[in-house]
């Protein structure tokens, strides 16, 4: 499928790596532009992510006719900053686990931070829930629990009981406590682990990315973490929907693309009183293909013709499952009209390829 996406004006401001936005009114909740690249012939994937400030699985699924592990040269790559806001208030940090994301709105202030975030693994859940920041702590020390001890003993990679500060250190250089205090918000010494689910439950972030929401963010600062993979969002009269593969443990539950989407369409028009036009069958098809990128799928209505408990259903229902995310290289389909950021001629850091670091906390 070719995503169609018309852009729009507002700021993106890239301080040092983070991406900062004006910001939106109320009733706004697009934001951004997507970019494209032009890969050069030394360029690789975390590299890339990592300079864009996007996460590793967002990358991929923004460009899925492309294989990470084997980037072919003058390929347009799509940088996928654009962001259709969470369906919470927008105050303190939101982290959202279905996207692998971190919104921070400072309290007072007209901009705010997105930052990619990697997550826990499968069966070491990242908690779900309203806590807040309790502690602060530069150059941690891992104190590695019991739990994640026996793991690594029994899956032959051992750990010692405890790590001290330093580039060996897997929380990094910075660390936030959360309310429920075996969690952390932290730093990391392997970037390829931002935007996957990689750790025994905390929350992390690419080094740079902590150490400015580190500055920025005082103790007490709540933290809401949700898990909402698919949102619906307006951006004036213009209904936009944004899907990513739900986490593994959710997919079962879900049902068919053409029902989500007329749940998370319709749980907007709820909340917002709104009414509109919709291409159900563009909306199913977002939902089936999860590129994370926010596509616009109908036009609000300013008459009361149509009430919104009398939505139409879609006169088509899609019945394929949810898709894995696939890499096979194939040639790639840019957005139509996004920014190209050639970054070729540009000194893009480059990381060595290590093996993950597995359940860091």
């Amino acid at each position: 499928m070719r995503f169609i996406v018309s852009l729009f004006c507002l700021t993106i401001t890239f301080t040092a790596f983070s991406l900062q936005f004006d910001l939106p009114d109320a009733n706004t909740d697009v934001v951004g532009t997507p970019q494209t690249v032009t890969i050069g012939p030394k360029d690789n994937f975390v590299a890339l992510a990592q300079r864009f400030d996007v996460g590793y699985f967002e990358l991929a699924a923004a460009n899925p006719e492309i294989d990470p592990e084997h980037l072919k040269p003058h390929t347009l790559l799509v940088i996928p900053t654009q962001y259709i806001l969470p369906p919470v208030p927008r105050t303190g940090l939101i982290i959202d686990l279905g996207t692998m994301r971190l919104f921070y709105f400072p309290a007072g202030k007209n901009y705010f931070y997105i930052y990619p975030v990697g997550i826990g693994k499968e069966d070491w859940d990242t908690p779900l829930g309203i806590l807040s920041i309790i502690e602060k702590i530069k150059d941690p020390i891992w104190h590695v629990p019991q739990s994640i001890y026996e793991f690594r003993q029994k899956n032959g990679d051992p750990v010692p009981h405890f790590v001290p500060a330093g580039p060996k250190n897997p929380l990094g250089d910075f660390a936030m406590r959360l309310s429920k205090p075996t969690f952390l918000i932290h730093g990391t010494n392997d970037p390829a682990s931002v935007g996957v689910r990689s750790s025994a439950g905390c929350i992390h972030l690419y080094p740079e990315d902590i150490q400015a929401l580190f500055e920025e963010t005082p103790v007490n600062t709540p933290v809401f973490i949700i898990n909402e993979p698919i949102i619906a969002g307006f951006q004036g009269d213009t209904l936009w929907l944004e899907a990513h593969l739900p986490l593994v443990e959710n997919r079962k539950t879900l049902g068919n693309p053409a029902d989500i989407a007329h749940h998370v369409i319709e749980a907007l028009l709820t909340q917002t009183g709104k009414q509109a036009t919709i291409n159900w069958d563009l909306a199913a098809e977002v939902v089936q293909e999860q590129t994370g990128i926010p596509v616009q799928v109908g036009t609000g209505n300013t008459s009361d013709e149509t009430s919104n408990s009398a939505l139409p259903t879609p006169e088509k229902t899609v019945t394929k499952p949810l898709r894995a995310l696939k890499v096979k290289p194939k040639k790639v389909l840019p957005i139509k009209g996004a920014t190209d950021v050639n970054q070729q001629e540009q000194n893009i850091p480059r990381f060595n390829e290590t093996d993950e670091q597995t359940q860091q906390n």
